[in-house]
Protein backbone atom coordinates (compact mmCIF):
# COMPACT_ATOMS: atom_id res chain seq x y z
CA UNK A 1 0.00 0.00 0.00
CA UNK A 2 1.35 3.71 -0.71
CA UNK A 3 2.19 5.73 1.60
CA UNK A 4 0.53 9.61 2.52
CA UNK A 5 3.06 11.27 0.64
CA UNK A 6 3.29 8.87 -2.45
CA UNK A 7 -0.30 9.50 -2.80
CA UNK A 8 -1.03 13.35 -2.30
CA UNK A 9 2.35 13.23 -5.11
CA UNK A 10 0.32 11.50 -7.46
CA UNK A 11 -2.80 13.36 -6.57
CA UNK A 12 -0.62 16.88 -7.31
CA UNK A 13 0.78 15.17 -10.30
CA UNK A 14 -2.29 14.25 -12.24
CA UNK A 15 -5.19 16.01 -10.86
CA UNK A 16 -3.76 19.36 -9.74
CA UNK A 17 -4.84 19.33 -5.57
CA UNK A 18 -1.83 20.46 -4.15
CA UNK A 19 0.86 18.20 -1.82
CA UNK A 20 0.33 20.94 0.99
CA UNK A 21 -3.30 21.21 1.08
CA UNK A 22 -3.53 17.17 0.64
CA UNK A 23 -1.33 16.92 3.56
CA UNK A 24 -3.21 19.11 5.59
CA UNK A 25 -6.73 17.57 4.95
CA UNK A 26 -5.46 13.88 5.43
CA UNK A 27 -4.62 15.05 9.29
CA UNK A 28 -8.21 16.41 9.83
CA UNK A 29 -9.27 13.38 8.20
CA UNK A 30 -6.69 10.94 10.68
CA UNK A 31 -7.64 13.43 13.58
CA UNK A 32 -11.17 11.90 12.95
CA UNK A 33 -10.32 8.65 12.46
CA UNK A 34 -11.27 8.38 8.81
CA UNK A 35 -7.80 8.00 7.66
CA UNK A 36 -5.20 5.55 9.20
CA UNK A 37 -2.20 6.91 11.46
CA UNK A 38 0.42 4.82 10.99
CA UNK A 39 3.01 4.65 13.82
CA UNK A 40 5.35 6.32 15.23
CA UNK A 41 8.60 6.76 12.62
CA UNK A 42 6.17 4.51 10.43
CA UNK A 43 4.18 6.55 7.75
CA UNK A 44 0.67 6.04 6.63
CA UNK A 45 -0.14 3.48 4.22
CA UNK A 46 -3.49 4.02 1.90
CA UNK A 47 -6.03 1.64 0.20
CA UNK A 48 -8.21 2.22 -2.28
CA UNK A 49 -10.72 3.38 -0.17
CA UNK A 50 -8.67 5.61 1.96
CA UNK A 51 -7.73 7.07 -1.24
CA UNK A 52 -11.04 8.33 -2.54
CA UNK A 53 -11.75 9.57 1.15
CA UNK A 54 -9.57 12.27 0.62
CA UNK A 55 -10.21 12.75 -3.10
CA UNK A 56 -13.54 13.04 -2.41
CA UNK A 57 -12.52 15.73 0.45
CA UNK A 58 -9.97 17.88 -1.36
CA UNK A 59 -12.95 18.21 -4.47
CA UNK A 60 -15.74 19.12 -2.23
CA UNK A 61 -13.02 22.07 -1.37
CA UNK A 62 -14.70 23.01 1.99
CA UNK A 63 -13.28 24.65 5.11
CA UNK A 64 -10.66 22.27 6.83
CA UNK A 65 -12.84 21.72 9.74
CA UNK A 66 -15.58 20.57 7.85
CA UNK A 67 -13.57 18.08 6.33
CA UNK A 68 -14.86 15.09 7.95
CA UNK A 69 -18.69 15.51 7.40
CA UNK A 70 -17.85 16.84 4.10
CA UNK A 71 -16.98 12.86 3.22
CA UNK A 72 -19.81 11.72 4.87
CA UNK A 73 -22.26 14.20 3.16
CA UNK A 74 -21.14 13.61 -0.51
CA UNK A 75 -21.38 10.03 -0.05
CA UNK A 76 -24.89 10.19 1.13
CA UNK A 77 -25.91 12.41 -1.85
CA UNK A 78 -28.88 10.12 -3.91
CA UNK A 79 -29.28 10.61 -7.22
CA UNK A 80 -31.51 13.37 -8.43
CA UNK A 81 -32.32 13.46 -4.44
CA UNK A 82 -34.34 10.26 -4.63
CA UNK A 83 -35.31 8.30 -1.98
CA UNK A 84 -33.67 4.75 -2.71
CA UNK A 85 -34.11 2.92 0.09
CA UNK A 86 -36.19 0.62 -2.02
CA UNK A 87 -33.82 0.30 -4.90
CA UNK A 88 -32.65 -3.13 -6.17
CA UNK A 89 -29.07 -4.00 -4.48
CA UNK A 90 -27.41 -3.98 -8.18
CA UNK A 91 -27.86 -0.22 -8.09
CA UNK A 92 -25.69 2.33 -6.87
CA UNK A 93 -27.60 3.62 -4.01
CA UNK A 94 -25.78 6.85 -3.34
CA UNK A 95 -22.68 9.12 -4.66
CA UNK A 96 -20.30 7.06 -2.89
CA UNK A 97 -21.06 3.56 -4.00
CA UNK A 98 -21.22 5.03 -7.29
CA UNK A 99 -17.68 6.90 -6.90
CA UNK A 100 -16.08 4.13 -5.32
CA UNK A 101 -17.48 1.31 -7.89
CA UNK A 102 -15.55 3.56 -10.90
CA UNK A 103 -12.93 4.17 -8.48
CA UNK A 104 -11.90 0.57 -8.30
CA UNK A 105 -12.56 0.10 -11.97
CA UNK A 106 -10.15 2.63 -12.71
CA UNK A 107 -7.90 1.02 -10.33
CA UNK A 108 -7.88 -1.91 -12.55
CA UNK A 109 -6.43 -0.63 -15.33
CA UNK A 110 -10.63 -0.83 -17.59
CA UNK A 111 -10.16 1.96 -20.40
CA UNK A 112 -14.18 2.33 -20.22
CA UNK A 113 -14.32 4.94 -17.28
CA UNK A 114 -11.49 7.42 -18.09
CA UNK A 115 -14.18 9.01 -20.42
CA UNK A 116 -15.94 10.19 -17.75
CA UNK A 117 -15.77 13.19 -15.41
CA UNK A 118 -16.81 13.76 -11.68
CA UNK A 119 -18.09 17.65 -10.67
CA UNK A 120 -18.14 18.16 -7.21
CA UNK A 121 -19.88 21.43 -6.39
CA UNK A 122 -18.77 23.17 -3.22
CA UNK A 123 -21.19 25.78 -2.54
CA UNK A 124 -23.85 23.44 -2.05
CA UNK A 125 -23.53 19.35 -1.48
CA UNK A 126 -23.87 18.37 -5.32
CA UNK A 127 -21.55 15.43 -6.96
CA UNK A 128 -22.78 14.91 -10.86
CA UNK A 129 -21.22 12.21 -12.74
CA UNK A 130 -20.68 13.07 -16.34
CA UNK A 131 -20.79 10.44 -18.80
CA UNK A 132 -19.01 9.39 -22.37
CA UNK A 133 -22.69 10.35 -23.78
CA UNK A 134 -22.94 13.59 -22.76
CA UNK A 135 -25.56 12.66 -20.16
CA UNK A 136 -25.21 13.60 -16.36
CA UNK A 137 -26.50 11.79 -13.30
CA UNK A 138 -26.79 14.67 -10.25
CA UNK A 139 -26.84 13.72 -7.01
CA UNK A 140 -28.06 15.70 -4.03
CA UNK A 141 -29.20 15.41 -0.63
CA UNK A 142 -32.28 13.01 0.14
CA UNK A 143 -35.63 15.78 -0.73
CA UNK A 144 -33.38 18.05 -2.75
CA UNK A 145 -34.57 18.91 -6.34
CA UNK A 146 -31.52 18.21 -8.96
CA UNK A 147 -32.41 20.50 -11.94
CA UNK A 148 -32.48 23.83 -9.20
CA UNK A 149 -29.72 25.70 -8.10
CA UNK A 150 -28.45 24.95 -4.50
CA UNK A 151 -28.12 28.04 -2.95
CA UNK A 152 -27.42 31.55 -3.96
CA UNK A 153 -24.50 33.47 -5.56
CA UNK A 154 -22.33 31.63 -8.20
CA UNK A 155 -21.81 27.76 -8.41
CA UNK A 156 -18.33 26.71 -7.61
CA UNK A 157 -17.15 23.34 -8.81
CA UNK A 158 -14.10 20.98 -9.20
CA UNK A 159 -14.55 18.84 -12.12
CA UNK A 160 -12.27 16.14 -12.48
CA UNK A 161 -11.23 13.67 -15.44
CA UNK A 162 -11.49 9.91 -14.49
CA UNK A 163 -8.57 9.48 -16.92
CA UNK A 164 -6.56 11.46 -15.19
CA UNK A 165 -7.99 10.19 -11.68
CA UNK A 166 -7.44 6.51 -12.95
CA UNK A 167 -3.34 7.77 -13.82
CA UNK A 168 -3.21 8.72 -10.36
CA UNK A 169 -4.66 5.79 -8.99
CA UNK A 170 -1.69 3.95 -11.12
CA UNK A 171 1.01 5.99 -10.01
CA UNK A 172 0.15 5.99 -6.64
CA UNK A 173 -0.59 1.91 -6.31
CA UNK A 174 2.28 1.21 -8.42
CA UNK A 175 4.14 -2.01 -7.65
CA UNK A 176 1.44 -3.29 -5.25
Amino acid sequence: MPTLQSVAGALERHCGFPVSRSLVVARSLREAGMLPSGAPGVAPKLDLNDFTTLLITLAADVALHESAAAVDRYRSLTIGGADVSGAPASVPKNAGQQVDAIVEVAAEGATEVRGLKFEFVSNWPEFALHWHDGTIERYREHGALASHWGGAGHRRSITINVAALADAIQDAFKGE
